[in-house]
């Protein structure tokens, strides 16, 4: 193929019954990837014989919310939920500060989080919690010695050693002679 009978081919493909079906078909994918990421607003929490009984995602997401800040070592909880025929499924993304241990998070959030889905929403079929952590929050670094110039370095290291008196050196030794060992 030259580039004579690819230019023909590029003309061909911009007639408006080409550029229609280009189109349709960009548009159809991006609705149905639209239809499948999206967020369910209500979920069934369970059913009755005079109906089903639903709980708002706000109210869902609030819960954890509230639930992820009565920890001191968690920030900032996203909250996803994904319905798969009965069964709710929650990933709860937070982030770590300073001193939070994540195995130790993520067993109280997952008993506190099935805890309150289950007995106050009355959510029945409830599947996966996963707990990830996206990020972490560094606490403030402390000096713990005052830092000194690279000059003053080698000899700030350096002590004087003076030697101990007589008497003070033969009443060590006798009480070390003392000691059982």
């Amino acid at each position: 193929m030259n580039w004579t009978e690819t230019i023909e081919l590029l003309n061909l493909l911009t007639e408006p019954t080409y550029l229609y079906a280009a189109g349709a078909i960009i548009a159809l994918a991006l609705f149905l990837i639209l239809l499948v990421r999206r967020q369910p607003n209500k979920i069934v929490a369970y059913r009755t014989e005079n109906g089903r009984v639903m709980v708002c995602r706000s109210a869902i997401v609030e819960l954890i919310r509230t639930s992820c800040e009565q920890l001191d070592n968690v920030a900032k909880p996203i909250v996803k939920i994904k319905v798969k025929g009965k069964t709710t499924h929650f990933d709860v993304r937070i982030q770590l500060k300073s001193g939070g241990r994540l195995r130790d998070i993520e067993q109280t959030l997952q008993v506190h989080l099935r805890q309150n889905l289950t007995e106050n929403l009355g959510i029945e079929h409830l599947g996966q919690i996963n707990i990830v952590a996206s990020g972490f929050k560094s606490g403030r670094i402390q000096v713990s010695s005052p830092i000194t110039s690279k000059e003053q370095a080698p000899f700030a290291a350096l002590e004087t050693v003076v030697p101990a008196e007589p008497d003070t050196t033969a009443a060590l030794t006798e009480e070390l002679e003392k000691k059982p060992i």
